[in-house]
């Protein structure tokens, strides 16, 4: 079990840096697209559900390993509000806002989806088999307004640093969220997603605890694999679905993508559509707008990525998938400022690509210059090589 304390200490360190990004300004999002809303409505909303999420303790019975992680919950947050200095109500929009937006805030009070959230997100993909080993890479996008580089990487480093490092399975994920999702009936914040390295040994066993949990998270795609290279891609936009894929044909890889369900006449999928035209109906949104448009620019980078691995050989050139994530759109999957509809002010970006191959003991990272730096996009790759 993690140490609620020393996770609480953490967390305090991070909220004190900038308490506004994380207190403050979600409020002052909603109220800027919607001013008719009252800051104190949406306070005594996100309160109201939080005291209610925590009080919905899960059945033991049905989710035995639930009682020492509602116990670590409960010590946690408390622990969090002495060390950082939080109110009931400044706890409530740190840990309740998303969930209470999605289930009850935007039908409420008919709030719009702040546009800086409606940016096509991530893309993740492990390929077992490359020229270069097995391979593990991720592009990072959003909007770069608040982004912040991360410090150098080392030339070298013990291999304990490695993410992958000690760990039975690898699980990584990409944001794949809805505006407006129905409310589960289970909504106790368990970290399911902390909990699954404590009680799986490996992909299938991972695969099987995140699905018994599967009511208790959601709001993103997931990948993971273990030390055979066995691969699972989880697709999970809602709270209330649970969709699987595994790579059945040559080459064999894995991949997720951030606001995709890949597999259109899925439940999910369907699901999906349903409640973004639900979305689109309530806010009186054109077919032809920004948000339209934004998930079939979704749809089309998902396909490229597929296309692009598929297209680079049985056994993968590592070269070839470098160039397909790091190069600009629409040759490859890098955004240098994508607009994606010309009522849309705001443009999307990738801040870093990252590439590990994990036999070899390489980590490759390329990391977008701050705003004010210029947004540039480096010329060649930091690389770490991690050493025994």
């Amino acid at each position: 079990m993690p140490d609620p304390l020393l996770e609480a200490k953490h967390q305090a360190e991070r909220i004190n840096k900038d308490r506004h990004y994380y207190l403050v300004a979600s409020v002052e999002r909603i109220i800027a697209d919607a001013p008719w809303v009252k800051k104190e409505d949406i306070i005594s909303g996100v309160l109201n559900y939080y005291r209610e999420a925590i009080s919905k303790v899960p059945s033991l019975t049905k989710f035995p390993e639930a009682k020492e992680w509602v116990d670590y919950v409960i010590r946690r947050d408390r622990y969090l509000m002495e060390l950082a200095n939080l109110t009931e109500q400044q706890i409530a929009i740190l840990r309740s806002m998303g969930d209470y937006l999605t289930f009850r805030g935007y039908r409420e009070f008919g709030i719009l989806r702040k546009k800086e959230n409606s940016y096509e997100k991530c893309r993740v993909a492990f390929l077992p088999e490359t020229d270069m080993g097995p391979m593990h890479i991720k592009n990072v996008d959003d909007p770069i307004t608040y982004w912040k580089p991360e410090g150098p990487l080392p030339a070298k480093a013990h291999i304990s640093k490695a993410f992958w490092y000690g760990k039975e399975f690898v699980m990584d994920g990409v944001g794949s969220g809805l505006h407006i999702d129905d409310e589960p009936e289970e909504i106790f914040p368990l970290p399911v997603r902390e909990m699954v390295y404590m009680y799986a040994q490996d992909t299938f066993s991972a695969l099987e605890f995140l699905r018994r949990y599967f009511c208790f998270w959601g709001g993103a795609n997931i990948l993971i694999y273990d030390k055979k290279l066995n691969g699972v891609a989880i697709e999970k936009c809602s709270r209330n679905f649970f969709e699987v894929y595994q790579p059945d044909e040559k080459p064999v890889f894995t991949h997720i993508s951030g606001m995709v369900c890949r597999d259109s006449n899925s439940p999910q999928a369907k699901y999906q559509k349903q409640k973004r035209d639900f979305y689109r109906e309530l806010f009186d949104l054109p077919e032809d707008g920004p948000d339209e448009l934004f998930w079939k620019t979704c749809d089309n980078l998902e396909k490229m990525l597929v296309e692009g691995i598929k297209n680079s050989g049985e056994k993968p050139q590592a070269k070839r998938i470098i160039e397909l994530f790091t190069s600009p759109y629409p040759s490859g999957l890098r955004k240098d400022g994508l607009k994606l509809h010309p009522q849309q002010g705001l443009t999307g970006y990738t801040l870093i690509t990252s590439c590990a191959f994990l036999e070899k003991k390489l980590y490759y990272r390329w990391q977008r210059k701050a705003a004010d730096e210029g947004g540039i996009w480096p010329d060649e790759p930091e690389i770490c090589h991690y050493e025994t």
